[in-house]
């Protein structure tokens, strides 16, 4: 069986360090959430949400695009 080489693009690389700043983000957001006081603000538990669709969304789709692409090496090879 021929070895397949898995290679990422410029872009798939900048969408990753994207993903990476926000989980940052969103983890900076949760340790202030912690020591807040209590009642949290319905505005801030909404964007946080918004920020965590959004990180899952990104990773998601360069997690397809690199199985489809190691997908069709597989059948070429």
């Amino acid at each position: 069986m021929t070895e397949l080489t898995h290679t990422i693009t410029h872009a798939e690389l900048q969408c990753l360090e994207h993903v990476r700043n926000v989980g940052h983000f969103v983890g900076e957001m949760l340790l202030l959430q912690d020591t807040a006081a209590a009642g949290h603000e319905p505005e801030q538990q909404l964007h946080l949400a918004s920020i965590i669709h959004l990180m899952t969304a990104r990773l998601d789709d360069v997690i397809e695009r690199c199985n489809q692409r190691w997908l069709n090496e597989e059948v070429r090879a």
